[in-house]
């Protein structure tokens, strides 16, 4: 019973192969006698359908099975999104494959050749952001096969053993960044005899010119070589130019990044539309270093070039996990070059002609503040200048932390040793606001100016010790607007300073003379405390006290600087202590600006003589308030401190004050006895 069902069980079997092999073979015969142009109909619907986006065979379609299948396909043609310049997003012109029948039995795609001629391809973005290779409403079907075909990594690419790719191109454009980039893309034999991928593009970047060359390994060394895929790149924007050259072990993923970087450019500050990181207007710089990945964190090690005339050096790294990238760097100087730091307070190391201001003649930078820049990328970076330079000044070591957070930048610690003392403190540009606001509150401490002097004409003619703060808060757009809204106070005290004749001989007034200062020759003349206090409201500075108190003479002045339109409009009076012979007492006027002072003399006054104790006296409920300010009480200023501190005493009055300005003996500065501050 159970054998003769088995011998039926076979039979049916016997015939269903039969019935299979017939089935086969008359597909065979069909498909061998097929016109494949036939099909080009329903072949362009499905496709069309599949991408929501008309799609059309021109010309030949020939398909021969065999063991490989060969096609040969003409007139390929993929239209534009609805709203794209060109009607057509991708063609070909012709091509040829050859493809192994039986791996697709496994789900894989092994073409020993393909060959592509004329392809064409336009990638391309509206104004609002919208682009032409989004095919149809996104959805959650889409979303999922999207990520089924994306390869996770080398072997996942379709074995493409030989790729031949003739007269191609690739356009992309992008409204919103200014990009219009035209590349022409061909396969090439390398001196081994080895295919090579390349790509070379022309046209605009960020509104400058653009040129791109590629050359990377085959598709089939990308695939199946262990080794990592060599890839060269050289590119450059404008005056911009980068050269990057290594390999990657795991290109799809790009992971194992080993290339070394060269970047070089005419400003770092035009990297900001290339790379997206936040940088300030430089002289021309090279730097390189070596390029590395892990997941979203991008590394830069090693780096070491030169920007203008300063030496740079350190590690460099952008994170891409969070909302905006992360920038970190270390950064070290052993040469810094002061005129390189100009661009972080909106100006230029080129000098005044190379930066905005609001007029003719005007010093202080109309920069417009980029809050574009400040609010795409936040920082952390920490630059060390060991040895900084300057034409002006001997500057000492620079320490300056610069912290970005959602558009607010802070430069905290920011300190720099000059004259021998250091500025030190903070300022604070927040532009996550609709208007920018910026605060600052420096230090000057210990400056001396025989030393700041030391290196310029000026060497042993001007000495005496400098301590200043300087608080401001303003808003504005531009770095000019923030100033001249600013509020706050400016001050500055010199301690027991020195003056020659020669400090002001290049000047067209002698200032000193003409208040009375008598300087005879070279001998330098001591003072005992220059102190100027100001208080700033809506970016004009009135000067509430400037008193310079010299041995014999005590010179006041009162006025204005105006950081608005940078005008200066200030009247200086000399009064003798005692009596002086030779001395003139006209009061001096400084007009102009501050990029062009005029100093003259008022020939229609002269100051009252012998009222040197009653302006002193006046000037006590100022100098008052200058004390808490600077400071100047302090080991480092001890004549000021007697100054103001004989200003804030109550129980002394004109003379008492007076004999502040005469001081003790050994001064030069006769006994000490008020005769000129008691008349």
């Amino acid at each position: 019973m159970k054998a003769g069902a088995g011998s039926v069980f076979k039979w049916i079997g016997y015939g269903l192969l039969g019935l299979v092999g017939l089935i086969v073979v008359g597909v065979g015969a069909v498909v061998l006698l097929f016109d494949w142009n036939d099909a080009r109909g329903f072949v362009a619907r499905r496709a069309s359908a599949a991408l929501n986006r008309e799609v059309a065979i021109d010309g030949d379609l020939r398909v021969h099975l065999g063991n490989p299948i060969r096609i040969h396909l003409e007139g390929l043609r993929v239209a534009n999104a609805d709203w794209a310049q060109d009607r057509t997003m991708a063609e070909i012109r012709a091509l040829d494959a050859s493809l192994r029948p039986w791996p697709l039995l496994r789900g894989n795609w092994e073409l020993p050749e393909l060959k592509v001629e004329g392809p064409k391809l336009i990638l391309e973005k509206n104004g609002k952001g919208e682009a032409n290779w989004n095919f149809g409403p996104p959805n959650a079907e889409k979303a999922v096969a999207k990520q089924a075909v994306t390869p996770d990594k080398r072997g996942d690419i379709p074995v493409i053993e030989r790729l031949l790719i003739a007269d191609g191109r690739i356009r992309y454009r992008d409204p919103t960044g200014d990009i219009d980039i035209d590349n022409t893309i061909n396969t090439a034999t390398g001196d081994n005899d080895s295919d090579t991928v390349q790509l070379n593009g022309k046209g605009n970047f960020a509104g400058k010119p653009f040129t791109l060359a590629v050359e990377g390994g085959s598709l089939l060394y990308l695939r199946d070589d262990p080794k990592p895929y060599p890839l060269k790149i050289d590119a450059a924007v404008g005056k911009t130019k980068g050269r990057i050259e290594g390999s990657v072990a795991e290109p799809v993923k790009l992971e194992g990044v080993d290339l070394s970087v060269a970047l070089s450019g005419n400003d770092l500050a035009e990297i900001f539309p290339i790379l997206g990181i936040p940088t300030p207007k430089t002289r021309p710089y090279s730097i390189s270093g070596h390029l590395s990945r892990e997941g979203g964190l991008w590394a830069f090690h090693g780096m070491n070039g030169k920007v203008g005339e300063s030496d740079l050096s350190g590690d460099l790294s952008v994170d891409t996990n969070g909302e905006r990238p992360m920038v970190k760097a270390d950064l070290t100087s052993n040469r810094l070059a002061a005129q390189d730091l100009a661009g972080l307070i909106g100006a230029s190391p080129r000098g005044s002609g190379d930066y905005p201001t609001r007029g003719n003649g005007r010093v202080i930078p109309a920069t417009p503040v980029n809050v574009e820049m400040l609010r795409n990328t936040d920082m952390d970076v920490r630059l060390r200048g060991k040895r900084v330079e300057a034409p002006f000044a001997p500057l000492q070591d620079l320490d300056m932390r610069v912290r970005l957070a959602n558009g607010d930048l802070h430069f905290d610690p920011l300190s720099l040793g000059i004259g021998g003392g250091r500025i030190a403190g903070t300022v604070q540009v927040d532009g996550s606001r609709k208007v920018p606001a910026m605060r600052t509150n420096l230090d000057i401490r210990a400056m001396k100016l025989s030393t700041f002097f030391s290196e310029t004409s000026l060497a042993g003619q001007i000495g005496g010790t400098v301590a200043g703060r300087i608080q401001l808060a303003g808003s504005g757009k531009t770095v000019a607007d923030l100033l001249g809204s600013s509020d706050g106070k400016i001050g500055v005290a010199v301690d027991g300073g020195r003056v020659t004749s020669l400090a002001v001989k290049g000047l067209k007034t002698n200032i000193l003379e003409t208040l009375g200062v008598v300087i005879s020759g070279s001998k330098p003349m001591p003072f005992n405390c220059l102190v100027g206090n100001m208080s700033v409201q809506n970016g004009v500075a009135q000067v509430e006290a400037l008193v310079l108190d010299t041995p014999e003479t005590l010179v006041t002045g009162k006025g204005r600087i105006s950081l608005r339109n940078e005008s200066l409009d200030l009247r200086i009076v000399g009064d003798s202590k005692s009596p002086q012979v030779f001395a003139t007492h006209v009061p001096v006027l400084v007009g102009g600006t501050l990029g062009n002072p005029d100093i003259g003399v008022d020939p229609t006054e002269s100051a009252a003589r012998g009222a040197a104790a009653v302006a002193l006296g006046v000037l006590l409920t100022p100098l008052a308030g200058v004390l808490p300010f600077l400071d100047p009480g302090s080991e480092e200023q001890p004549q000021c401190g007697r100054l103001v501190q004989d200003a804030r005493s109550p129980d002394k009055g004109p003379a008492a004050s007076g004999r502040t300005g005469a001081g003790k003996s050994g001064d030069g500065r006769g006994d000490g006895k008020a005769s000129g501050s008691a008349r």
